[in-house]
This record gives structure tokens, sequence and C-alpha cells, in this order.
């Protein structure tokens, strides 16, 4: 039977709420940041599905106990797919990589993409998200070439909100007690979102024998792996046996569809996390090399000043200064 969104809330007991382990002024039910601490694996038979994490996130009271506060600018960098549905609250999100800007309001729904930076700034009403990470690979039964899309957002009727938040709040309530046996009842409600996902077409995959653009896919390909593996990815042999064909074939496709080569492709993937990092604020820069996928912290400041003009600590220097006037 569905229940409301009171009825749903009531079920996490009290305290319901736990400090939000890494956003200041947030708070989010227990045990979401230590559940998964291996990729949880969930295979359909034209895919595997991989769930990196989930997070629940809203905003929590302030000093008084009556209104929510907190840092109203949120940054986020996944190295996988991140679905988004805005539960409470209006807000801008921004895809920082494409420098472009949405409005947010609750019932939304979307994908973003791997490999890119997103910030949300929140405006009004009380803050209230829930995010996974995931990604979505072949399976053994698929035919030789295997293509993914992910596409936008969408915002759900009001009845579809309520089927998707009880699926939403009972997957939180099995994690934030422990009701899962032997992780079944969470990989349920998983599927349940992301099946939310393809109906409304926000995610997308394709088969064929013989595609009509074969480089298209190879490329995707090759963009895919140098994305999920680009910390150790050192020698781009490695690039090649994932993708099946020579390297320097491959480099050549690669620069026909996308304009760019295999390492400048890396190297864009590797800055996008670096800038994250940076404007995170937290970690020293020589451990942020290392995080990104650079020997030392000479290579990655040498790396970093051609690709972006300045130096990590000027881009920390000038993007902690745009966050404190936020």
């Amino acid at each position: 039977m569905l229940k409301s969104r009171n009825e749903l809330m009531e079920m996490f007991g009290n305290p319901a709420f736990v400090p939000h382990p890494r956003f200041n002024g947030m708070v989010t039910f227990p045990g979401m940041s230590s559940w998964i601490t291996a990729p949880l694996r969930i295979i359909l038979p034209a895919t595997i599905l991989e769930i990196y994490s989930i997070d629940y996130v809203r905003a929590g009271p302030s000093e008084d106990g009556k209104t929510a506060q907190f840092d109203h600018f949120l940054r986020f960098q996944q190295n996988a797919f991140r679905l988004w549905y805005q539960i409470d609250g209006q807000g801008i999100l921004q895809n920082a990589t494409k420098n472009n800007f949405g409005s947010t309001h609750p019932g939304l729904l979307g994908v973003m993409d791997t490999g890119q930076r997103h910030a949300y700034l929140h405006q009004r009403g009380d803050f209230e998200c829930f995010v996974m990470e995931f990604a979505l690979l072949p399976s053994n039964q698929t035919k030789y070439f295997w293509n993914w899309e992910v596409e936008g957002k969408c915002v759900l009727a009001e009845h579809e909100r309520v089927i998707f938040e009880n699926h939403l709040f009972n997957l939180l309530l099995a994690v934030a007690t422990g009701r899962d046996f032997q992780g079944i009842a969470p990989a349920a409600g998983m599927l349940e979102i992301i099946l939310t996902g393809f109906q409304k077409k926000l995610i997308t995959f394709s088969q064929a024998q013989f595609p009509k653009n074969k480089s298209h896919l190879l490329v995707q390909k090759a963009q895919h792996f140098m994305q999920r593996n680009f910390v150790s990815l050192q020698h781009q042999e490695l690039l090649a046996q994932e993708c099946g064909v020579d390297i320097n074939y491959l480099n050549i496709v690669f620069k026909k569809e996308t304009g760019r080569t295999l390492f400048q492709f890396l190297t864009t993937v590797r800055m996008e996390h670096a800038k994250h990092l940076l404007e995170e604020g937290t970690l020293p820069i020589i451990a942020i090399a290392s995080r990104v996928g650079y020997p030392n912290n000479n290579s990655f400041a040498r790396a970093f000043r051609k690709f972006l003009k300045e130096s990590p600590s000027e881009y920390r220097k000038k993007h902690s200064a745009q966050s404190s006037s936020k």
C-alpha cells in the first residue's frame, strides 16, 4: 500500500537523522555513507547495473530548531552516472563542465553524465534530495556492439512522485535500519529507481551486430574506459587492449570523431576532477596530484598550468574567494 510523505518519514523513528559526513549543515539517514563497501551488481539480460553509492541529503535545522539552513552551494564530481531526485526545495543546478544551468523543484528527476562537475545553489524552501551513482555495462548476453546514453531530466507527475518516493524511502529505510536480507531489499529498491529512469528515457542503451556507426561506438567505449580508469591509466596500450584495436588506429578514429587525441581527452578528465578537488579546498595539492593520476606534484602542476593557464594554488585561491562571496 502506498504511503504519504508523513507516513514514510515516521517509519524511521526518532532520531531519524545524523549529521551528513560530507556537507556541513546537512543531515542524512544513518548508514548512507557506509552501506556500500563494494559496487552492488545487478545483472539484467542486456546490461549489468553497478551501484557505487546512494545518498540522502537534507538541510538540518538552524539553532532555533525551526528553520532549515545550510551552506547553499554544494559541489559534486562523479566517476559514474549520477541520478538526482529533488524531493523538496527549489534551486539551480549547474553543469560546471559545460557551463549551463537549470532550475530544480520538487519532483525533478535527472541523470548527470559521468566525469562532469556539477554544483547546486539552493534558493528557497526546505532542501531535500536523493542521489545515486551508477554505471551500465554490457552483459555476457549482449551482441558485440553495445552503447549507452544518458539524457537530461524530467518532472514526475503527482501520482508518479507518490510511487517513486515510496520506492525511494523503502530503500532508505532498509539501509538505515539494516533490514536487508543479504542486500536483496536495497537491490530491489535501487532497481525500481533505475527502471523509472529507463521508462522516462533518461537512460537508454542499444545493441547491434552491425551498427551504422562503428567508429562512434568505439570512441564511446574508449571514453568510458578513460573516465573510469583515469587515475591508473598510465599506458595507452591498456586502452587499446580494452577496445580491441591498434592504438594508432584508435587515436585516428578518436581524433576524427571528437576533435581531440586520446591524451587530450584523458587530460581533460583528470583536470575536471582536479578542479573539483581544488574547489573543495580540503586536500593538499600534492595529494590531489596522485588522486587524478599524476606521479608527483611537479608533473601535475605543469599539466594544470598548461591546461588552465594558471597554477593549482592560484585556481584554488580564486575559487575559494568566489565561494565565500556567495
